[in-house]
């Protein structure tokens, strides 16, 4: 397999190691070489090496074709972060070469980041089937956007500038998801986007394998394929296998019940009506995107819900708990979604009592673990019985397991591959799997993101790398805050802060008063510090004394001065802040400096 040998690796992983938010020129990046006519240029700005913010740039002689446009969630040592965005400096001095977005399905890390590209041109023409246009629109009105939208389903096809597009049903976690076979003169490409082989989904509408079939008699250069799931053997449940286990936590539920999940999972949130309205229990739609996304499946015929089930949370104050299921989101542990909220008490509607019943139907995304586990056990804490993967099958999978991928790949029989979406062991996973039914391994191109991959007469081949590191939305502001201002975040978050202000005379190099030092959630008490204010006094006047008379650099030795002693005898580094006055500037007629 081809490994991408244009960066060098500093051993990290790729979830915390990007580079800051407005993306500067990385040195050990080398630059691809000027775009060979007649070759397609395919550019993932998101989604390789993570689980998240997935994005594809396709080139072919000057235009461009954009292929999803999600969001990856902050992990702990992202505080204050609320969205992660795709990097678009790669395509912003060239919007006006942008055909069109392809979106392949609604969820939030495919959909989540249209807003922000929006912005920076809001005519981009947006294409996808009913129900991910339907979530999207949904989220362009939040922002006082009204997109072009141009509805497509499967078996469809669209001439969109160069690109002959074709759409291909696939079965995910979510109805109405496709895959795209794009075409051009240089070659034919499949984006899978999430996809699993479900013989049984609820909704009858199973991945066209003959469709793959017939586009992988015509040639495809390249398969672009999900990787999520590519570690695990055999092949996943279908989503019906879940019915029996929620029917027997129903059964057994005395008191109100809590289902969480993703709010677009719609098939999930069928399952629950429907076992709900079997028992005679009203639902509730909990938190804004699950009250909104389902509003938006119901309308649009996604979502069938029998006459009466459905009822406001307010309507549910008057209903007695055991006829009640709450169905909310945060079942990935999120501090601030409405089961976060429950699990801590803060819920101003809902609260958790003894023998209560909730229910995590949903996946653990990687990484998240430690959170879902302390919303679990909080749970537990106020007497719930919660029912997660661990102990009932309350879930399967929206992505295929290696017995799929086998199938896909010998269904559409690529020249090339290259394992999308997945952080890098499940790329690597996905590399060998195509190996394993005849692809070339110098035609298993594991690229990452950022890389430039330039298809040429039925080659691929990772030909550099260009700039693309993590944007961050924090409150208003998009791309503005960087990883220095961030590690900041971290150390207050965990060190606590320690500032010092002292009064100096340069001209006579005379500490005149102080130093004061303040602190803020450190354990110890400021009198303890009393060794290191004579220390830090000594070193400014020895500092004057040679000649230090501005007062930025006495800043940095009183700065020195107090990180070292308390690295050394508190063990800690907290935020030093140092101030310096210095009443010679003052008496000279100038500002005192800070």
């Amino acid at each position: 397999m081809v490994r991408n040998n244009t960066r060098r690796s500093n051993g990290r992983s790729r979830r915390t190691s990007k580079p800051a938010t407005s993306p500067q020129q990385d040195t050990h990046l080398i630059a691809p070489p000027k775009y060979r006519k007649g070759s397609m240029r395919i550019v993932p700005l998101g989604g390789l090496g993570e689980i998240g913010r997935n994005m594809n740039v396709i080139e072919y002689n000057g235009h461009l074709l954009l292929i999803d446009c999600g969001v990856l969630f902050p992990e702990e040592e992202q505080p204050g972060v609320d969205l992660i965005l795709p990097d678009f400096s790669y395509i912003k001095n060239r919007l006006d070469k942008v055909e069109a977005l392809v979106l392949t399905h609604g969820h939030e890390d495919h959909i989540g980041g249209v807003p922000y590209l929006l912005k920076l041109r809001e005519d981009i023409p947006l294409i996808g089937s009913k129900l991910t246009l339907g979530f999207v629109d949904a989220k362009c009105k939040e922002h006082r956007q009204n997109p072009t939208k141009v509805e497509v389903q499967g078996r469809d096809r669209l001439k969109v500038g160069p690109f002959d597009l074709e759409f291909v049903t696939v079965t995910h976690s979510i109805p109405d998801a496709l895959a795209v076979r794009v075409k051009t003169p240089a070659g034919s490409i499949i984006d899978t986007g999430d996809i699993k082989l479900d013989q049984l989904p609820l909704d009858h509408k199973i991945t066209d394998l003959v469709e793959f079939g017939k586009l992988g008699e015509q040639g495809i250069d390249l398969l672009m394929m999900d990787s999520t799931n590519a570690e695990i053997p055999g092949f996943v449940k279908p989503e019906t296998s879940i019915g029996p286990a929620l029917d027997h936590a129903f059964a057994e539920a005395t008191r109100k019940i809590i289902v969480a999940s993703f709010s677009s999972h719609v098939h999930r949130v069928q399952q629950v009506v429907d076992t709900a309205h079997k028992y005679g229990r009203k639902v509730v739609f909990v938190g804004r995107s699950m009250v909104r996304n389902m509003g938006i499946a119901a309308d649009l015929g996604y979502l069938h819900i029998p006459e009466g089930t459905v009822m406001d949370l307010k309507q549910a104050r008057d209903i007695q708990d055991d006829k009640l299921v709450y169905m909310c989101t945060g079942s990935q542990g999120e501090p601030m979604a409405a089961l976060g909220r429950i699990a801590d008490g803060v819920h101003p509607d809902i609260s958790v009592n003894e023998f209560d019943t909730v229910i995590l139907a949903s996946s653990l995304i990687p990484g998240n673990e430690h959170e879902v586990y302390k919303v679990i056990n909080k749970l537990v804490q106020l007497g719930a019985r919660v029912v997660n993967r661990d102990n009932a099958a309350v879930h399967v999978s929206g992505h295929c397991n290696e017995g799929e991928l086998l199938y896909m790949y010998n269904i559409v029989k690529p020249k090339c591959a290259m394992p999308i979406h997945g952080e890098n062991r499940h790329l690597v996973a996905n590399g060998l799997i195509a190996v394993k039914t005849g692809v070339d391994p110098q035609n298993v191109v594991l690229a990452q993101d950022g890389d430039v991959v330039d298809l040429y007469h039925g080659r691929a081949a990772v030909v550099g790398s260009v700039p693309c590191g993590y944007v961050y939305v924090d409150g208003d502001s998009v791309g503005e805050l960087t990883e220095e201002e961030l590690e900041k975040r971290r150390i207050l978050g965990t060190e606590g802060f320690v500032s010092s202000f002292v009064v100096v005379d340069t001209d006579s190099s005379e500490v005149v008063s102080g130093p004061k030092i303040f602190l803020n959630a450190v354990a110890e008490d400021a009198s303890e510090f009393e060794q290191v204010r004579k220390q830090i006094v000594s070193v400014l006047e020895d500092a004057m004394i040679h000649g230090t008379k501005d007062v930025h650099k006495l800043q940095q030795v009183m700065r020195r001065t107090l990180g070292s002693w308390v690295a050394r005898k508190l063990r800690r580094k907290p935020m030093i802040v140092p101030v310096v006055a210095d009443i010679a500037a003052a008496d000279d007629g100038g500002a005192v400096e800070q």
